[in-house]
C-alpha cells in the first residue's frame, strides 16, 4: 500500500522514481549503497531511535535523507539534523507538500513544515547529568522519593535536593510536569535498571543529547542554505 501510494504521488513529478523499497531498517544501508539515490525517504516507523541512520549516511553520503513520521519531537529533530538529515515530512502531508519537500531536499536545501520550525525556534536544550537522568527515569516509573532513594543508594534528602535542581533546570512546576518532561525526553523507561550498580546497562544512564538551535525560522518559512523559502505546509 505504501509503495502504490508513493508511486501515485510521484507520478505527478516524472523527475522522481522509486529506486527501491525497504521493509526493514537493516536493509536501508545496503539498498542505499546499491542505488545511491538522490533522496532517501526514511520512515521512523522502522527505526524510531535512528539506530541505523548513521550506516545509511555512510553508505550513501551524497543522498538527501528525509525523515517520514506522523510527528517529530524537537529533540529528535535536532539529533537528526546533526546526523545530516535534510528534511522532515509528516505522514499526513498532502501530495503537493510531499513533492515540495522532495524538490527542495533534492537540491541540497533544508525543508521542514512550519509547525516543526516554530517549535525548534522556541526549543531550549537541557543537559542532564548521569544521576539526574537516573532519577528522572525512576520518577517517570512512578516511584516515590523513598523508593528512588533506595534504588539509587542515596538518602531521601539527597533525592529532594536533586528534584529541586531538576525543577529549576527543566522549568517544571511539580512532579507531574517533570514526569511529562521525562516521558518526552527519555522515551520508554519501563524495565530499565537505574541502580548505581556498575553491572547495570550503561546506556540506561546516558545523559540526554542536546543541540542548540542556531537559526531562527520566521513564520511561514523554512531554512535553506542561508536563505528562507516559503511553504504553505
Amino acid at each position: 500500500m505504501f509503495q502504490i501510494g508513493l508511486q501515485c504521488v510521484l507520478a505527478e513529478a516524472p523527475v522522481f522514481g522509486i529506486a527501491g523499497v525497504c521493509p526493514a531498517a537493516e536493509q536501508f544501508a545496503r539498498v542505499a549503497q546499491q542505488h545511491q539515490p538522490r533522496i532517501i525517504l526514511y520512515s521512523l516507523a522502522l527505526d524510531r531511535d535512528l539506530a541505523e541512520l548513521s550506516a545509511v549516511r555512510r553508505a550513501a553520503p551524497d543522498s538527501a535523507i528525509v525523515l517520514w513520521a506522523r510527528d517529530f519531537s524537537s529533540e529528535l529533530a535536532h539529533q537528526a539534523m546533526q546526523m545530516g538529515v535534510r528534511g522532515f515530512l509528516s505522514t499526513t502531508a498532502i501530495p503537493s507538500t510531499m513533492l515540495e519537500c522532495l524538490r527542495f531536499t533534492a537540491i541540497g536545501e533544508m525543508w521542514m513544515e512550519r509547525s516543526l520550525a516554530n517549535r525548534l525556534l522556541h526549543w531550549h536544550p537541557v543537559g542532564l547529568s548521569r544521576r539526574q537522568t537516573q532519577l528522572l527515569a525512576l520518577l517517570v516509573q512512578g516511584l516515590k522519593n523513598r523508593e528512588i532513594a533506595t534504588e539509587l543508594g542515596i538518602s531521601e534528602g539527597t533525592v529532594k535536593a536533586y528534584l529541586t535542581t531538576l525543577f529549576e533546570k527543566v522549568g517544571a512546576r511539580d512532579r507531574f510536569e517533570l514526569a511529562l518532561f521525562g516521558l518526552k525526553n527519555l522515551g520508554d523507561v519501563r524495565g530499565m535498571s537505574m541502580a548505581s550498580d556498575p553491572r547495570s546497562d550503561p546506556k540506561a544512564a546516558e545523559p540526554l543529547r542536546s543541540l542548540v538551535a542556531k537559526r531562527s525560522f520566521p513564520r511561514g518559512s523554512v531554512a535553506s542554505r542561508g536563505s528562507m523559502r516559503r511553504t504553505e505546509a
